[in-house]
This record gives structure tokens, C-alpha cells and sequence, in this order.
């Protein structure tokens, strides 16, 4: 077979991506190549037919498999999709906590029926029609089940959606209402990952002075010394602030660019190119971000406010964004606003629900308010969201009453906890109580990451000191101020989402002319 993929590569190396494709090797690509050359190149080829698989859903989406859907485009007539979603390895994804999948395995899958029978205009590409489970709201296999058979009669499924894109793009409509929405990744001009040490226990740690002695024993054997200038105090995931030893030569991800647009005084998005999952499709850290900052895996993308580069900035929006925005609203536009703005609605508690199957594969996308009066709004709210969660200031006293009460004091080092009936201990004796942790604020998540479960549980071991039960304290606090001002973002979503400005009234169609893909992180 080997011959037979370097063509499905060939295009995805001429489009400048193939550095993407070292996920390439995926079996159920393999048997839809056979089968293209059965049909079209073997000896005696029919060069019509039908080719149907029940197969891995991954090849619609994504640069690895753009040489594939070209040729699918390119050789047949007609290709007909029905998304059955059901990638049950990755968890919930926008808060879609019940998808199944229809087979009793872990990957999710697609009926695809590619049909060659000569009716396409030479040189045209083939019809691609789509139809997504989720679409629908088909989430359990039952219910999957059914839908089909709903189109058994006619052979078809009714309310598909017609593809009409370029040859190597994806075979699903373009995300977010069609295309009409602005990615984040457009309406900043600079993005980059953050910083990936390789080795969290020697380099990164909760205390300065045992991060020094974790450093020293790293470096023995290297040829470096010990700099004290290269401590940072840095976001490691959100609510988590860690220090941080920033020694170039000793990290896996250095991030040059990232840490001079950064300098020393910044606030930034930090968001994922796919796969967001449940809970805000952005955090807002005020410190330089690691690499893993939204969820502990799957790296993603820092989005400064600022620009600290010499000769930059001193903005990092889109300047042809901030111009639309002012035209449309007739009025100036503070940078500082849209992206207190944009914090606001990727935050809103349904806007994960709301485009589950769109940032499966993209960046979030902002709807902008047509009204000038909803943007100030969601921009007001936003700046309260990006102080709670950059620390900026403490938590409202309102949410803090009662909350995280310390009953009993701690007699031994910070144990596993379990949580029951809103109350928790911190020790493996039972001491240190902590009673009033609300079930929301214990199970609250950015993308699936339990931000107060697992700053708990990274600091196993450490003895509680008198810092220990504030700084928790804390934490539960920023927790149950956002999860109220999430709630008032989803008002402003919602009206936003009854009368946005779309792509054209914001004349930036030639931002999305062609798929956005994020930087590669800088070695």
C-alpha cells in the first residue's frame, strides 16, 4: 500500500502541512485507498459503482486526510454522509456528556455511500451531502438507530446539508453558522502555544525554595548553572498559578516569540484548536501559560491582549477587526473591550453546548452583538470574568460567605479527599474539615479538567500550613463567583446569538478564504 498512500500525502506537502502528517497512518484510510484504485486504476476497473463503509468518522476533518477527500471528490459523482459522532475514548465534549457510539467500540464512526455513476460535469467535484447526529440531538445509540430508519423508505435522510467547499477542505459545512462567525484564532494577530517544560517535577513546583533544590538536582549533571532570574511565577493550568524555572535550554517547548510578545505584564486567552469540550471554550490567565493551561493535556493557543515586542502592538487584535467592529457600531472601539467581549461570550455556560459538533474540530468562534449596547454589556461582564479569573482582584464577598468553612484543623500532610455532602477532609485521619463546598463548585470543569478536585489533588502530600485553607478557600470562591457570571453570559450569548453581526457586515469574508490553522508551536 505504500505507494498507494504518497498520493493521498502529496496534496497536504503542496498545501505547506506536511508537518500534520504523522497522524496519517490510519487503517480505515488504507481500505478507502484500495478501494478507490479497485474502482478507478485496478485492471478491467468498472470506474463505476457504489464504495460504503461504516467506518473511523475521522477522515472528514482535518490536514492528515485533505489528500483523501480530493480524491473522493475528484473520482466520484456524488458522496453521501451520515455523522454518527459516538468517540466515546475522548469524554464529553460541549457538555454532550450522553453521546454513544452505535457499536460497542470507542471510536466514532460515519456511514459514507461514495457513488460514481458518471452524472458530475468533467473537471467538477462531487456533490458531498452531510447529516450529523448531533445535528439532531441524537446522542444515544437508540435514538441514532431510530433516525435512520426514518429514511429507509426514501434512502435517504431528510434535512441534509450540502457541502460546498474546495477539494481539500472537510466534508461537513463550514463551522459555526455556516462560516458567519470569526474564529479567535482571526481576531488576534498573533498566537502561539505556551511554555512545556518536559519534566514538571524537576522544573515546575508550588514553592520557590523547594523548586530550586528540585532544579539543582536536575542540572547536576548539565552543563549550566542555576540562574536566579530564570524563576517565574507562571499560569499551569486554570486557578493554578505554579513557579516555574524558564531556562531555554532545559525546556521542551522554549516559546522565544511567545515570551517576548508576552513581556512581563500581560493578560492573554488560552483556548484549544479542537475538542474543547464542557465548561468556557477560553480562560483568561495574567501570567505566561504553560503549555497544558486549559486542561492538563491536549496543548492549545495563548491569545495576548498585548503585544510587548519592540516595534509591535501595542495591541495584539486584529487592527481590520477593530476597524469593522467601529464601523458597524458607529462609534470607537476599545481593544481592550472586544477582548474583554469575546471573554464574555466563549465563557457563556450553553456556548459549549450550543457548537459541541463545531469545536470538536476548530477554534471557538465569536458572535459579535449587532446592537453597540449588547457589546458594552458583554464587554463590562467579560472585564469581571478576566479579574476573577487572572486574580486581579479577590473574590466577591456575597459568594464568599459560608463557603469552604474550615471546621477542624489539619493534623498531618494533604491526603486524597473524597467529597460527600458538600464537606471534604484533608487528612487521611479525618481532620481538616472543610465543610460548604457546593456540588458545582467541587464538580466545575474547563474542558473536563475538575479545577478544584485537581488543585487539590497536586498537592498530595504537602504539610497545610496556614496559607493552605485560604488559598483553597480562594479558589472555591473565583469558582462560585464564575459559575454566577457565566449564568449572566448566557444571557448576553443568547440575545447576541438572535441578531449577530455575520462576516459580511463586519466585511472580513477575505479573513476565511481559506482554512485558519493556528502557528506551530516555536521550538
Amino acid at each position: 500500500m505504500d505507494e498507494k498512500w504518497d498520493d493521498l500525502k502529496k496534496p497536504v506537502r503542496d498545501a505547506e502541512k506536511g508537518n500534520q502528517l504523522n497522524t496519517f497512518p490510519e487503517l480505515s484510510i488504507a481500505f478507502w485507498r484500495w478501494s478507490i484504485w479497485k474502482m478507478f486504476e485496478s485492471e478491467n476497473a468498472p470506474k463505476r459503482g457504489v464504495i460504503a463503509f461504516i467506518s473511523n468518522r475521522k477522515y472528514l476533518t482535518g490536514w492528515p486526510y485533505a489528500g483523501l477527500r480530493k480524491m473522493m471528490r475528484e473520482r466520484f459523482d456524488r458522496i453521501e454522509i451520515i455523522d454518527l459522532r459516538g468517540d466515546v475514548r475522548r469524554g464529553a465534549r460541549g457538555d454532550i456528556e450522553r453521546d454513544q457510539g452505535v457499536f460497542n467500540i470507542q471510536v466514532g464512526t460515519c456511514i459514507t455511500l461514495a457513488i460514481a455513476d458518471g452524472s458530475k460535469a468533467e473537471g467538477t467535484l462531487a456533490d458531498v451531502i452531510y447529516n450529523d447526529a448531533w445535528m439532531h440531538e441524537h446522542v444515544s445509540r437508540r435514538a441514532k438507530l431510530d433516525w435512520m430508519l426514518e429514511g429507509e423508505e426514501a434512502g435517504v435522510l431528510p434535512d441534509s446539508v450540502n457541502v460546498e467547499r474546495n477539494a481539500l477542505e472537510d466534508m461537513r459545512p463550514l463551522p459555526f453558522m455556516n462560516g458567519d462567525l470569526i474564529s479567535v484564532r482571526e481576531a488576534f494577530s498573533f498566537a502561539k502555544s505556551g511554555m512545556k517544560s518536559g519534566n514538571d517535577d524537576a522544573l515546575v513546583g508550588f514553592d520557590r525554595i523547594k523548586l530550586r533544590k528540585s532544579v539543582e538536582e536536575f542540572i547536576k549533571d548539565k552543563i549550566t548553572t542555576y540562574i536566579d532570574a530564570r524563576e517565574t511565577y507562571y499560569s499551569y493550568r486554570p486557578l493554578d498559578r505554579r513557579w516555574f524555572y524558564n531556562d531555554p535550554t532545559l525546556l521542551n517547548r522554549r516559546g522565544p516569540q511567545m515570551q517576548s510578545v508576552w513581556g512581563d505584564n500581560n493578560v492573554g486567552l488560552y483556548a484549544l484548536p479542537a475538542a474543547t469540550g464542557e465548561g468556557p471554550a477560553v480562560w483568561c490567565h495574567g501570567l505566561l501559560p504553560d503549555y497544558h493551561a486549559l486542561r492538563g493535556n491536549n496543548g492549545g493557543y495563548a491569545f495576548p491582549l498585548y503585544d510587548r515586542r519592540p516595534g509591535h502592538g501595542p495591541f495584539n487584535l486584529n487592527a481590520d477587526l477593530i476597524a469593522a467592529l467601529e464601523l458597524a457600531y458607529g462609534s470607537t472601539v476599545e481593544p481592550e473591550a472586544v477582548f474583554d467581549a469575546i471573554l464574555c461570550l466563549l465563557s457563556a455556560s450553553s456556548y459549549t453546548t450550543r457548537f459541541a459538533e463545531d469545536l470538536e474540530d476548530v477554534f471557538p468562534h465569536v458572535p459579535f452583538p449587532a446592537a453597540r449596547t449588547l457589546f458594552d454589556e458583554a464587554a463590562k461582564l467579560g472585564a469581571e470574568i478576566r479579574a476573577v479569573e487572572t486574580f486581579a482582584r479577590a473574590p466577591a464577598a456575597s459568594v464568599m460567605k459560608g463557603l469552604a468553612m474550615n471546621e477542624t484543623a489539619a493534623t498531618g500532610p494533604l491526603a486524597s479527599v473524597t467529597y460527600e455532602d458538600g464537606t471534604i477532609a484533608l487528612c487521611a485521619d479525618g481532620s481538616g474539615k472543610i465543610t460548604g463546598i457546593p456540588e458545582p463548585v467541587w464538580s466545575f470543569a474547563v474542558s473536563g479538567y475538575r479545577v478544584l478536585q485537581r488543585w487539590i489533588s497536586a498537592r498530595e502530600g504537602q504539610v497545610i500550613d496556614a496559607e493552605f485553607v485560604p488559598q483553597l478557600r480562594d479558589v472555591a470562591g473565583r469558582i462560585a463567583e464564575l459559575i454566577d457570571l457565566f449564568a449572566s453570559a448566557d444571557s448576553i450569548l443568547l440575545r447576541t446569538l438572535a441578531d449577530p453581526l455575520s462576516r459580511a457586515a463586519l466585511s472580513l469574508a477575505a479573513l476565511n478564504s481559506a482554512p485558519v490553522e493556528p502557528a506551530a508551536a516555536d521550538e
